[in-house]
């Protein structure tokens, strides 16, 4: 039954993160993506302290090991303030869905993580999945989308890889924290470390003048955001301690299944054959991940 709702979060998960990145993307251009990011997570922070506070929660936090407490520090800044900050750097180059197809491949590097740190099982569906995967990945980046004559978008495409290498290192260094604490506080604790970790930055305060500029239109639409990611990071926590590393980082990289249809639909995006066929097959490579 645990697996299960474990599942269910991912799901959840993944289509929470397709709209966050269709709202992010929306914001970015005139701002900047670490900027956007920061605030974001600053009030995201906001919210889920809020409701710890209101429930009473926050005493487990205090009896959380210094090895469990760093953990969850490591897990933040790779997963925030480096991953999701670069996926939307490469979204704003690639486009949202073929950026978040190619960053989704994150499962094949957490599984074998999990497999080799955390003692999970590496099956035959996981290596098969794994390989059919980075072939969808190779589809996609084939793919042409610019013009004929202007150079291809390498630097996105390395973003959206690099933003897979950290949420997948991220997602293990998480699973361990969770034997002790649940997933509401273990965000309590990750989201105000990497909020910190943007605003010390001078990308994301380059960007305040602009973010002020917007006044209370642009600070609901922030508040809009925030609330979708709290829901999100806190359905992800769930996922990763009740479903496991390798299951929960495969059901929510289905993420490309929203964030494609909404890119073409809100952004006006538009994939080329060989783009949509390497999606399909890295969706492919992900349900095969799950078998």
């Amino acid at each position: 039954m645990s697996e299960t709702v474990g599942m269910l979060c991912a799901l959840g998960s993944a289509m929470s993160w397709s709209v966050t990145s269709l709202m992010v993307s929306a914001l970015t251009p005139g701002i900047g993506s670490f900027t956007i990011n920061a605030a974001r997570t600053t009030l995201t922070a906001a919210i889920v302290i809020g409701w710890m506070l209101l429930a009473g929660g926050l005493d487990t936090v205090l009896t959380l090991s210094m090895g469990s407490l760093a953990l969850l520090a490591v897990s933040i800044v790779l997963a925030i303030p480096i991953g999701d900050t670069i996926f939307f750097e490469s979204a704003q180059r690639l486009g949202l869905g073929r950026a978040m197809t190619i960053s989704m491949s994150y499962p094949v590097l957490a599984a074998s993580l999990a497999a080799l740190l955390l003692g999970e099982r590496l099956s035959g569906p996981i290596v098969v999945g794994g390989l059919l995967t980075l072939a969808g990945l190779g589809l996609i980046v084939m793919a042409r989308v610019e013009p004929p004559g202007e150079p291809r978008p390498w630097r996105g495409v390395v973003e959206a890889l690099l933003a897979a290498l950290a949420w997948g290192v991220s997602v293990v260094a998480l699973r361990v924290p969770l034997d002790e604490i649940d997933p509401v506080s273990a965000q309590a604790i990750r989201l105000p470390v990497g909020a910190v970790m943007l605003w010390v930055t001078p990308w994301a305060l380059r960007g305040v003048p602009a973010l002020l500029r917007g006044g209370w239109p642009l600070f609901v639409r922030l508040l809009a955001l925030a609330a979708l990611t709290a829901v999100s990071s806190v359905m992800y926590g769930a996922s990763v301690k009740y479903a496991g590393v390798a299951v929960a980082s495969v059901l929510s990289s289905t993420a490309p299944l929203f964030a494609v249809p909404l890119g073409i639909v809100f952004l006006n995006e538009r994939l080329p054959a060989l783009a949509l066929l390497g999606a399909v097959v890295t969706v492919a490579g992900i349900v095969v991940l799950r078998l």
